[in-house]
């Protein structure tokens, strides 16, 4: 049996050309699986949430608000689910870091609701005489 040598070429030819068609597939794969990694690592510290500090909390609404816009530039579907999760991610740190007194970063702080001036008991009015 007698090899086909412009066989054997244009097999060479079409794995050198799937390669380079695939190449920036697999960069963009690489890419949307690294905020995936950093998603899941943003979103599981929710459960701990409470015993982080100002400072960790303020950094995770900050990962948050980076992975948001890395998070943008996936397809409808894919954004939309997991720009809604991260938003509920993101909204816990913020509430934590908020009735800490703290306060959201780039916002002031308000008392916590039915708290009294001065820190009291009440709310707020004073007494009818």
């Amino acid at each position: 049996m007698k090899r086909n040598k412009g066989g054997a070429v244009a097999v060479f030819c079409a794995a050198a050309l799937l390669t380079a068609l695939l190449g920036p597939g697999a960069a963009g794969a690489q890419e949307q699986t690294d905020w995936r990694v950093e998603f899941e690592a943003v979103c599981a510290t929710t459960d701990a949430s409470l015993s982080l500090t100002a400072e960790e909390l303020t950094d995770f609404v900050a990962r948050c608000d980076k992975l948001a816009e890395r998070i943008g530039a996936e397809e409808e579907t894919v954004r939309k689910v997991y720009l809604r999760r991260l938003k509920m991610c993101r909204d816990l740190f913020a509430y934590v870091l908020e009735s800490r007194g703290a306060g959201e970063p780039g916002q002031t702080s308000r008392p916590p609701e039915g708290s009294a001036p001065g820190g009291g008991p009440g709310n707020g009015r004073t007494p009818a005489p």
